[in-house]
């Protein structure tokens, strides 16, 4: 697919600092596209150099192959979803939703717009709720109306179910991905959680101190890192000899096994967690390993000796 989105070299210097370092991607049309790092890494800044929110240092931004790194925000055919919602209080649903479009479509335009915008996000019969009348769920609908009520290009969303309790953030999560679908916008979504970047795009930017470390999809990005950083920022990784294992690759047990290299090691720690058992080791060396094995397998005590070996496709092997 053609790209909607494209950065070439982008960077922007704040005195003493530089956020974001020569960052190239290029996003294709309909794509569900996730700048996954830590904080600080640069992927908010990022994001508002796409708004027009900073103008970059050095580098051009491409939105459909024209240049709109000069342009201001209302120029740009983007739209952005905020940390907080930003809602009018003041406002209803309906009136937070046909704000963007005052000055725009006339009446009868405006009003068709507005109510797809409020079907899209389900929030039908909720129309004249206040914001102070609503749920974090349904705050965070109606932002996304707001923004998708204007039909960009693309819709950029910094962070937008971080003030989620954690059991409605799955949940949104899920509706979240479904109305990308349906509705067919680039979606650019920054996070700073794995598990959110890993379930819901279709590709990841991983960013580290203003560059991107790897872009691909989440299989790519989990099984074939392209460095400790990736591997370590997606999850846990065992760090063994200069070899990454991740802990759901390691294999317990009593008996020493047949046929593959094995350590030896003392459990000094298991957990239970319901469908999983968090097995903590440390071998003669010295390194410390962490299993990760089915409750359906044998227990481990702390103090027991155990073996451990994993197979050698599931190596993580890096250069630096």
């Amino acid at each position: 697919m053609a790209g909607v989105l494209e950065l070439r070299g982008v960077s922007k210097q704040f005195p003493g600092h530089a956020a974001v370092s020569g960052v190239s991607l290029e996003v294709p049309q309909g794509e569900f596209f996730s700048l996954l790092g830590p904080s600080g890494c640069g992927k908010t800044t990022t994001l508002r150099l796409i708004a027009g929110f900073e103008t970059p240092t050095s580098g051009a931004i491409f939105l459909n192959g024209q240049p709109i790194h000069e342009l201001k925000p209302y120029e740009r055919n983007v739209s952005t979803v905020f940390q907080n919602y930003a809602l009018f209080p003041h406002l209803t649903v309906r009136g937070n939703i046909e704000f963007g479009l005052r000055r725009g479509p006339e009446v009868h335009e405006i009003a068709r717009r507005v109510q797809t915008a409020i079907e899209m996000v389900r929030l039908s019969g909720k129309e004249r709720r206040y914001p102070h009348q609503m749920s974090g769920g349904e705050k965070q609908r109606a932002a996304l109306a707001r923004s998708l009520v204007l039909e960009p290009d693309v819709l950029l969303l910094d962070e937008p179910l971080s003030a989620l309790d954690p059991n409605l953030r799955k949940q949104v999560r899920g509706e979240l991905k479904q109305l990308q679908r349906r509705v067919g916008i680039t979606f650019l979504f920054v996070t700073h959680d794995q598990e959110e970047a890993l379930s819901m795009s279709d590709r990841i930017a991983v960013m580290n101190a203003g560059r991107i470390e790897q872009v691909g999809t989440p299989e790519e990005l989990y099984l074939t890192p392209a460095s400790r950083f990736v591997a370590s920022f997606l999850g846990e990784v065992n760090w063994i000899d200069g070899i990454g294992v991740r802990p759901e690759s390691v294999r317990v047990s009593k008996c020493p096994p047949t046929g593959v290299p094995q350590r030896q090691a003392t459990v000094t720690r298991s957990r239970f967690l319901g469908n999983r058992i968090h097995v903590e080791s440390q071998c003669g060396s010295g390194e410390a390993v962490i299993a990760e094995v089915s409750r359906l397998e044998a227990c481990f005590a702390a103090g027991e000796p155990v073996h451990l070996w994993w197979q050698a496709s599931d190596e993580l092997r890096f250069a630096d």
